[in-house]
């Protein structure tokens, strides 16, 4: 593994995504929402606390290397993602009353990974479930209450990391509200619910055909000022109703680079 830049951090977490993505494709049965990114810093702040082996296979699968310039990085992004009033991210470590903390992983986690640090009485399940929800809670807008469960917290838990990120951003062009219908969502060939669509005929958003890849892309930025659109919700839809498998294994399966793909298509 080479020493990775700014560009190199985010082509890491591209093809993180893209590890994560195929197993969760190849494991679980139903719909599924992750946040590669949030994942990636926290397991990033995890590989900082490791040593030998351990952190050695944890850069390999975040496909990272340490090093004082990828700090950096993870500082930039965190401040770079600070600046949007749409996303709020944080990170906090809780470790148990009879851990000591090695200084320097300390003075890491706050000063590039912004993280909090908090002693925890493991030895109550309940009360330390509690604690760290409330923060989770804090940290999502009460959109996430329960994230920890008391019965995942034994005697033996010396720490927790815990990553929050919590968006809520207005598309550049919103659709008109009078304009939802009821229509039919495939899920596959012949099974299908009705569900609320929004329609516009107004040509503000990017739209690309993939030619023989066969998907549709579809963008809509968010932020209601030009200088303002940081952040991008992209929908890629199958040319057929069987085509889901066909268009992850376009997106995930070749030798090409997620981050180049993704970039080549995302950018016409």
């Amino acid at each position: 593994m080479s020493n990775v830049s700014s560009l190199g951090l985010s082509a890491a977490n591209n093809e993180f995504t893209k590890d994560v993505y195929q197993h969760l494709a190849a494991n679980t049965p139903h719909n599924a929402i992750i946040s590669p990114c949030g994942l990636h810093m926290v397991l990033g702040l995890t590989s900082y606390g490791a040593a030998g082996s351990t952190a050695d296979a944890m850069m390999k699968g975040l496909r990272i290397k340490h090093s004082e310039t990828l700090l950096k990085d993870y500082k930039d992004i965190i401040e770079q993602l600070s600046k949007s009033p749409e996303l709020k991210m944080a990170n906090t470590i809780y470790f148990a009353q009879d851990v000591q903390l090695n200084p320097i992983y300390q003075s890491q986690a706050v000063e590039y990974f912004n993280s909090e640090l908090s002693k925890t009485d493991f030895t109550k399940p309940e009360t330390a479930a509690k604690e760290m929800n409330k923060w989770v809670s804090n940290h999502t807008n009460g959109k996430i209450k329960r994230l920890v469960q008391s019965e995942s917290i034994t005697r033996d838990t010396k720490l927790v990391l815990i990553n929050a990120i919590h968006f809520k951003g207005k598309w550049s062009t919103p659709f008109r509200t009078k304009c939802t219908k009821d229509g039919p969502f495939y899920r596959d060939e012949i099974n299908s619910v009705q569900v609320p669509m929004m329609h516009t005929t107004r040509k503000f958003f990017i739209y690309q055909e993939t030619g023989d890849d066969g998907f549709k892309v579809l963008e809509l930025p968010y932020g209601t000022k030009k200088e303002e659109r940081r952040f991008s919700m992209h929908v890629f839809l199958p040319n057929k109703r069987t085509g889901l498998a066909t268009l992850e294994k376009k997106l995930f399966q070749s030798d090409e680079s997620f981050a180049d793909k993704f970039g080549k298509i995302a950018n016409g």
